[in-house]
């Protein structure tokens, strides 16, 4: 494969690397809602789901307890009629017309009584009864139910009654004294008046009831339906069943939960929190906008100082290589620094007899220099800072803060003044020892990564360099000017350098 084919392949690849790392910076902010918003969904549906059957649970205790008053009631208002037909030595029988006019009366006074009996003590020999269809037997006495909390009182089997054209639940009334076993009075109670939801408040009367007979498992509910040719709740799928009992009878309330009343409890708060988990998301790829193109200007930015610190290693590259005077040389580089890296301030300096560092060469902002002492020795704090740490160790530092560092504290205000935050310096050898140290001075803090580091390092190798390329110079012209003999320097048969005094044939 051709060179020119592997560099459209890196460069196929490193697109196709960006646009993966552009999707992927829009794509997990909408995940992360996406995940975070599907679990809280879920959540908000379990609730919905407690909520509404919780809901359906008191409710339906609600309707349990209408039911049971109604009992209640219809069975106290048995025991008064049965009180009347007897009076307090009156224990014979037939009924008198009396009592039966009375009977008859109470009857009119109760619309919702369909027909009274008058049983016999074995309650089945019907004595008397207000409809004329009653044969002289009703339903044997161990076809009911006795109600636990009342043993006189009985409930028989739901069933359509023909001599009424409607469905029924019979029952029946005991009379007893403490001899004998009396009169048993029955009377049926009309389906459609017993499972009345009417009188439940209209935010109770949202279900669907279904009222079961638990000493067989029957509907109540459904048979009611059937009779009215009503679809008996066949196309209910109940997400759940609630259920609560009628106290002190053999019923119990069922309520089908379907779930779309799940989901429209659920859906009715949904809107605005949907609409804070739209404002989150749009949030956040607002956010992971601000971020790329924040990080975009970033490497852009770093991109220009790696352009510019290149363009710096290269001028001074060639200056050292060229140079002929070492001041010339030194003040070329501290230039370069300012014009092509855009530091505050260059310098370069060394320390003189007394352990003071003086200029050999410096440009930018000087006056942050004047009266300024920096100090080779480590025993002052003059000699703490990056200088004379350097000068000392041989080894560079880079990004020391004004701010966070306190062997800076010297210099900390004035450097702060000049809009200073960071100082780098870094050693230049002559001869394999630290000749001098080169420190720049930066108004940002922590600009020195990795790369520009390695082309500080590099700058201040050809630096030194250049310098041992000028001593050699130097030290070649003044042996050969200052030698009174003829001398010729020569490589390979060819004359490098000659003096004065060299025979010119």
């Amino acid at each position: 494969m051709s060179t020119s084919s592997f560099s459209v392949f890196g460069l196929v690849l490193k697109n196709t690397k960006k646009r993966i790392r552009s999707v992927l910076n829009y794509a997990l902010p909408v995940a992360f809602v996406a995940v975070c918003g599907t679990a809280i969904e879920f959540d908000e549906y379990q609730h919905a789901v407690t909520d509404v059957n919780e809901a359906a649970r008191r409710d339906s205790q609600a309707y349990a307890n209408l039911i049971m008053e109604r009992l209640d009631t219809r069975f106290t208002e048995l025991d008064m009629a049965l009180a009347a037909l007897r009076g307090p030595d009156d224990r014979t029988a037939p009924l008198s017309p009396q009592v039966e006019l009375s009977l008859r009366h109470y009857l009119l006074s109760r619309p919702t009584y369909l027909t009274f009996s008058v049983l016999g003590a074995d309650g089945e020999s019907i004595q008397w009864s207000t409809s004329p269809r009653k044969k002289s037997l009703a339903a044997p006495l161990r076809n009911f139910s006795i109600i636990p909390k009342m043993p006189n009182h009985f409930l028989g089997s739901v069933h359509y009654s023909e001599n009424l054209g409607t469905v029924v639940l019979p029952m029946r009334v005991r009379e007893k004294d403490d001899s004998k076993t009396g009169f048993f009075l029955g009377s049926p109670y009309r389906l459609s008046r017993f499972l009345d939801e009417q009188d439940l408040p209209s935010d109770y009367r949202k279900w669907e009831f279904v009222v079961v007979d638990t000493r067989n498992g029957q509907s109540l509910t459904h048979l009611l339906r059937m009779q009215d040719q009503v679809d008996p709740l066949s196309s209910i799928k109940p997400e759940m069943v609630a259920q609560a009992p009628v106290p002190g009878y053999p019923f119990v309330v069922q309520v089908l939960v379907s779930s779309s009343r799940v989901w429209r409890n659920y859906t009715e708060q949904a809107l605005a929190r949907w609409s804070v988990e739209a404002l989150i998301l749009a949030l956040l790829v607002i956010a992971g906008e601000f971020l790329i193109r924040r990080r975009d200007r970033e490497q852009m930015v770093h991109l220009r100082r790696l352009t510019d610190f290149n363009m710096f290693m290269a001028q001074a590259s060639q200056c050292a290589s060229q140079a002929n005077n070492e001041a010339q040389l030194l003040q070329e580089i501290c230039d370069m620094a300012i014009r092509y890296a855009h530091f505050k301030i260059a310098l370069i300096a060394q320390p003189d007899e007394t352990q003071r560092f003086r200029m050999l060469a410096i440009s930018g902002a000087q006056t942050y220099m004047e009266n300024v002492v920096i100090s080779a020795r480590a025993d002052v704090p003059e000699g703490q800072g990056t200088i004379g740490q350097v000068w000392r160790s041989g080894h560079p530092i880079f990004n020391a803060s004004f701010l966070n560092n306190a062997t800076l504290a010297p210099w900390k205000e004035r450097a702060l003044g000049l809009g200073l935050r960071s100082n780098t310096a870094l050693p230049i050898y002559r001869d394999g020892k630290v000749w001098a140290v080169f420190s720049v001075y930066h108004e940002k803090s922590d600009i020195f990564d990795d790369q520009v580091q390695i082309l500080l390092k590099e700058i201040c190798i050809n630096i030194s360099m250049g310098l041992d390329r000028i001593y050699s110079q130097q030290l070649r012209s003044a042996l050969l000017d200052n030698s009174v003999v003829g001398i010729l320097l020569v490589q390979d048969r060819i004359v490098q350098m000659t003096n004065s005094y060299a025979p010119t044939c």
